[in-house]
């Protein structure tokens, strides 16, 4: 293997490793505890290394929420395919969002809840946001002639019901309230 293959290999595997480790701290002890030190002690290398990955702290944030928005956006897919009519992969989608957001408290916030650097529907909007939006838009779709829109609605209901479930803001599961929006939507 050529030295700069190797180089290469290596690069992807440190940076791997810094996102891991953010992703860690994050999951444990919230984004405040994800400082340069602390990935650094992490992996193992400098604080230098770090930044010579990632220009800045909210940009190893950013890395990070792309990998969620890389695991999303499957899962809706499969949530949406795996159902036996619209009003179903409406539901499904709806849930497996809800199920990612409370499995993934930190991941969620990086995506969704802090600011950040990333592109949301413009020409630079990263493929990973795109394709879950495009599911969020295709369960929508049967119930409108403006599916954008109602995507937009439908992500933003979802993402407030998740946030009030997670900080206990209304009681019980949420199943009853994701109900009454989809019947919202579906008429």
């Amino acid at each position: 293997m050529a030295t700069s293959e190797r180089m290469a290999r290596r690069r992807d595997q440190r940076q791997g490793a810094i996102l891991a480790a953010a992703r860690e701290i994050a999951e444990a002890e919230g984004w405040s505890a994800v400082t340069s030190r602390r990935l650094a002690n992490a992996i193992d290398y400098t604080q230098p290394v770090i930044y010579s990955h990632f220009a800045s702290m909210e940009a190893v944030i950013d890395a990070v929420a792309l990998e969620g928005f890389a695991e999303l956006a499957p899962e809706l897919a499969r949530a949406r395919a795996a159902a036996s009519n619209d009003r179903d992969a409406l539901a499904r989608v709806g849930r497996a969002y809800l199920r990612y957001a409370e499995q993934h408290p930190a991941m969620y916030d990086a995506m969704f809840v802090r600011g950040t650097g990333l592109a949301f529907a413009d020409a630079q909007t990263p493929a990973d946001l795109v394709a879950g939006f495009t599911e969020l838009r295709a369960s929508v779709d049967p119930f409108t002639d403006d599916p954008d829109t109602l995507a937009e609605v439908y992500w933003a209901s979802l993402h407030g019901l998740s946030l009030l479930q997670r900080s206990n803001r209304v009681p019980g599961d949420g199943e009853h309230r994701l109900e009454a929006l989809l019947g919202m939507i579906t008429g």
